[in-house]
């Protein structure tokens, strides 16, 4: 099972990878390997946290588990299917569906709804990853990008709730594609916990 399910996730991404936009600022970064830890997570005074995804290395997936807000490595994510998104530059996979056909995560795309106003899980509108990531697909994807300028930028308008794999539900919204330093593949967004639905999803 465990090979089955890391041959799924990569082809996913290879597929994924083929069809994706031209990043030209991109190349330089590309294939590079960072030996240090690949996430860093900051909890905010709000109850929400922040985390940074170093997915710069083309050819590596980045596991975060949401639940304890870390990064998992990969022979851990395969052995207890207990991660629930995974980051290979500007493609973000969750656990379940195309991801993983055994994982549990589903994700909801809520659109124009502000941050503070999303209070409760929905009851509804939850999917898993098809021949195209959720997250990269709904909605026309978390991205915009500007093929002016090869550059991309986080749909504002667009929030996701997800149900890990713990069954728990988070409300996440990306932020940035660029750290502070304008390097590519280095991808932020805040998460913070929510009460379930009123009824089960």
């Amino acid at each position: 099972m465990r090979i089955q399910i890391h041959e799924t996730v990569l082809l996913l991404g290879l597929a994924v990878a083929g069809c994706a936009p031209d990043l030209r600022s991109d190349y330089p970064f590309d294939g590079q390997t960072n030996s240090g830890s690949l996430v860093e997570v900051t909890p905010r005074d709000d109850g929400s946290s922040h985390a940074l995804i170093d997915a710069t290395n083309k050819s590596a997936l980045v596991f975060f588990d949401i639940d304890e807000g870390r990064e998992m490595k990969t022979d851990e994510a395969f052995e207890t299917n207990a991660w629930d998104l995974a980051f290979q530059r500007y493609t973000i996979t969750m656990n379940g569906g195309g991801g993983n056909p055994t994982g549990q995560v589903r994700v909801a795309v809520i659109k124009n709804t502000p941050w503070d106003s999303l209070t409760t899980a929905p009851t509804e509108g939850y999917q898993q990853d098809a021949s195209e990531p959720v997250f990269n697909g709904v909605e026309s994807g978390w991205y915009f990008y500007d093929l002016s300028v090869h550059r991309l930028s986080p749909r504002e308008e667009l929030a996701y709730v997800v149900r890990s794999s713990n069954g728990q539900f988070f409300k996440l919204q990306m932020l940035s594609y660029y750290d502070s330093a304008g390097t590519p593949a280095r991808l932020s967004f805040r998460y913070q916990p929510l009460p379930p639905p009123t009824a089960a999803p």
